[in-house]
């Protein structure tokens, strides 16, 4: 990964929670009163017009037929990954969050786990100074505690940067890095899978990855021809995925099993319902979530 790491997806991402955040609060799927501070005056403004639900409407609807699928499918999979860490804090012993490739992921300071966690935000140091100088004015005081590590992954490994005191007996893990979509992500991903056997029985890591088919045959899966060529414009060119059929080997081989693995339209029918049958697009973004034997 020669280049700075896109910061423009995080910044979709964030303008999507944004939109999501300004929704009654009995309609919303995720409560995030930091996503706008990311976003430009331009987009904040566009932001207030959304509390209309009108113009909420029309905005999604531009996003939809712009980036098939991307809204819809993004706040669904943001609500599942918040549900697993929050499921696995509360239920499985889980007291550490190692946050990979952060961008501006607000999830330390919006998520309610109701125990003590700890986050840890692993990114490019520019990507980090940005995001800090742009979060911090938004915090209450006191803010939840994050440890940032700085990790340039054109240059280093992340068993370089972590500190050995994150591998102390009381901690017990779960690593979480969206968005494992080029040959390069699949190299790091590899070198971190591998790391993870250094974590005792039990760590776990939530990632997300591209189902291989829809890079076989871009026609295989609606509207993937449209994000391919955003993707393209952006610098961005996935050419990297994965057979759902072949995951479960493909983890074994990393001595980790895989407890979820689901699409689009298993998580948007999950969190939407009914509506989630008007919905498509970004079906062969996948989400993982599995645990090191």
């Amino acid at each position: 990964m020669s280049r700075l790491p896109a910061s423009k997806t995080g910044l979709y991402m964030a303008a999507f929670r944004a939109i999501e955040n300004i929704k009654p609060e009995k309609d919303r799927l995720i409560n995030d009163p930091f996503a706008a501070g990311f976003l430009s005056k331009a987009q904040q403004v566009i932001l207030a017009c959304c509390s209309i639900k009108l113009i909420r409407n029309f905005v999604t609807g531009c996003i939809q037929l712009r980036w098939p699928g991307t809204f819809t499918a993004a706040i669904a999979r943001t609500r599942l990954i918040d549900d697993m860490i929050v499921e696995a804090v509360r239920t499985q012993g889980i007291n550490q969050v190692i946050i990979v490739n952060a961008t501006f992921d607000t999830r330390p300071h919006r998520l309610n786990v109701g125990l003590p966690l700890h986050y840890v935000e692993v990114d490019h140091p520019e990507i980090q100074m940005k995001k800090r100088k742009l979060l911090t004015p938004l915090l209450n005081i006191p803010a939840v505690p994050v440890d940032y590590v700085q990790l340039d992954m054109s240059t280093q490994q992340m068993s370089d940067v972590i500190p050995q005191l994150l591998f102390r007996k009381h901690y017990k893990t779960l690593f979480l890095w969206e968005k494992l979509t080029t040959s390069q992500d699949a190299e790091k991903a590899d070198i971190i899978f591998q790391y993870l056997k250094s974590f005792p029985s039990g760590t776990q890591v939530i990632f997300t990855y591209v189902n291989k088919v829809v890079l076989e045959n871009p026609d295989a899966f609606y509207g993937f021809k449209r994000i391919k060529k955003l993707l393209r414009r952006d610098g961005e060119h996935w050419d990297f995925g994965l057979h759902p059929s072949a995951l479960h080997q493909f983890m074994e081989a990393r001595n980790m099993q895989v407890c979820y693995d689901g699409g689009a339209a298993d998580y948007r029918s999950q969190y939407f319902g009914a509506k989630s049958n008007r919905m498509k697009g970004y079906e062969y973004f996948r989400v993982v979530r599995a645990e090191v034997k």
